[in-house]
């Protein structure tokens, strides 16, 4: 018997895991797919809002990204940690939007054109 939540595995009898609060199962599913087989992680922390906001940054960029979240009550009180993760190929821009926020990742270097011969500079009077 396993825990999906945590897959941990039981002897055969038990039927309900109490820490987790779910039913066991005889055998732990199959992962969805390979996209999520390489992950990284870009945040772990206890924060609830933090983890939100980091989440809303990541989807409007377009970084897919995967949110697990544990819960582990204890005899004083209940434990709760987030962790995000992407893709390998978006570690370095995922990085930057936690540092940072959406608003600087997003900003591009400028290039400065070439001024054109015969060119006046902006605010010269003819």
């Amino acid at each position: 018997m396993f825990c999906c939540e945590c897959r941990a595995e039981y002897r055969p009898g038990f039927t309900h895991w109490t820490d987790c609060d779910v039913y066991l199962v005889p055998e732990l599913p199959k992962p969805e797919s390979d996209d999520y087989a390489q992950l990284s992680h870009v945040w772990t922390g206890k924060d609830q809002g933090r983890c939100v906001e980091i989440c809303k940054d990541l989807r409007a960029l377009g970084i897919p990204f995967k949110v697990e979240q544990s819960r582990h009550q204890y005899l004083k009180g209940l434990d709760e940690k987030y962790r995000v993760s992407v893709q390998s190929d978006f570690v370095l821009r995922a990085r930057r939007v936690v540092k940072n926020g959406r608003r600087v990742a997003v900003l591009v270097p400028v290039r400065r054109l070439p001024r054109l011969p015969g060119a006046r500079k902006p605010g010269a009077e003819a």
